[in-house]
């Protein structure tokens, strides 16, 4: 894509503002309806009720605003990245100001579910056995990164973790443990509550918590020196939902006509971690340098510098030719899931929506459209 053209799309605020005012109308004209009824309705429980009811339809708001960018950034160019309007906090914070009127009574948070490791893609095709070396290396340098090599330090095991993950996903292999640290269900029936080894997907990131070697300290980094260092603000730890994805089932079937995980990842969204994680082992530290030229700006500050279209990276990082070929089969640079965080404050009441989005296009019109995966409340 032209350059030029594409910082255009990024800094075109007169559109950006007509699609979020159009959106808002929609959502706040479907809104009043629901509230009205409701709060005319005699039968109607208390007032933190009527509060709560407001806020999840202002965060219900919140979800159909997200929806609303994704398809008008899918219809501007074929790139996702952390340039754009959906993944900017200010002009989110703006658009959510409009949907109630005043600021921080609703936070959205878009993020790229394609930006981090998929753990479904351990396994090569479903059902089956086989083994995706590309996935298990990008675990071992995550692992190898935030663990210490000391185990008088750190008892974490990574070969344990990835060999457990595997056993956990695969079938068809008559329970046969992987290496000599996996597990299937005889070391879980074993537990106190015993429980089964699922030999299937995960359906939601949480469920690595019940794998062997998995617990609740795997993001925590005690392995400063091997190349990552400490995190620089621990009040903002991460979860795994930020690293880990269930999601990128491929629409192409597998070798054997199985489905399967396509692993790739985002690099134009990617956070560091994951970043490190896809680079050769020895180049972590590059990690920073590809989030830097992501994110510079002109000197006003308010135009991105770098298109981020396809083998961008080339222009920071300089690989061999394996290197470069192993990389090109792991990066992307566009999406089409992402997960929608919506906090609504109304008064007393507080709740968040948590929504996974599905973008895709209706091959008989051509258009774009959002559909929701997944949607729970998470507080």
């Amino acid at each position: 894509m032209n350059r030029q053209k594409y910082s255009g799309v990024l800094n075109n605020e007169r559109g950006v503002a007509l699609v979020v005012t159009l959106g808002i109308v929609a959502i706040l004209m479907a809104g009043a309806l629901q509230l009205g009824k409701l709060t005319g309705d005699s039968v109607m429980g208390g007032l933190k009720e009527k509060e709560l009811f407001q806020a999840e339809q202002f965060a219900l708001s919140g979800v159909s605003l997200a929806k609303l960018l994704l398809i008008a950034d899918a219809e501007e160019n074929e790139i996702d990245s952390i340039q754009e309007v959906w993944a900017n906090p200010d002009k989110l914070a703006l658009a959510a100001a409009q949907i109630t009127g005043s600021q921080g009574n609703l936070t959205i948070k878009i993020t790229d579910e394609l930006s981090k490791i998929q753990v479904n893609a351990l396994v090569r095709e479903y059902p089956g056995s086989e083994l995706n070396v590309d996935l298990r290396r990008i675990l071992e340098n995550f692992f190898r990164l935030r663990f210490s090599s000391d185990k008088t330090k750190d008892e974490r095991d990574p070969v344990e973790i990835i060999n457990s993950m595997k056993d956990w996903l695969d079938s068809n292999d008559d329970d046969a443990i992987t290496g000599l640290s996996g597990a299937e269900s005889e070391y879980y029936q074993d537990l106190d509550p015993p429980y089964e080894c699922f030999n299937s997907p995960f359906n939601h990131v949480d469920e690595l918590f019940s794998v062997k070697g998995v617990t609740r300290d795997i993001l925590t980094t005690t392995g400063a020196g091997q190349g990552m260092e400490e995190e620089e603000n621990p009040d903002q730890a991460q979860t795994l939902d930020d690293v880990f994805t269930v999601y990128g089932l491929d629409s192409e079937k597998g070798e054997q006509g199985g489905y399967r995980f396509s692993g790739t990842v985002n690099i134009n969204t990617a956070g560091r971690d994951v970043l490190a994680a896809i680079l050769p082992e020895g180049m972590e530290d590059m990690a920073l340098d590809l989030i830097d030229f992501r994110e510079e700006r002109s000197e006003q500050g308010n135009v991105f510098v770098n298109a981020l279209d396809t083998g961008w990276y080339k222009t920071v990082i300089t690989l061999s030719d394996k290197e470069q070929d192993r990389l090109d089969s792991i990066a992307v640079y566009s999406s089409h899931i992402f997960r929608v965080e919506c906090t609504a404050r109304e008064k007393e009441a507080q709740l968040t929506l948590a929504a996974v989005l599905k973008r895709e296009k209706i091959e008989e019109s051509g258009k774009w459209t959002c559909r929701t995966l997944q949607m729970e409340r998470i507080q």
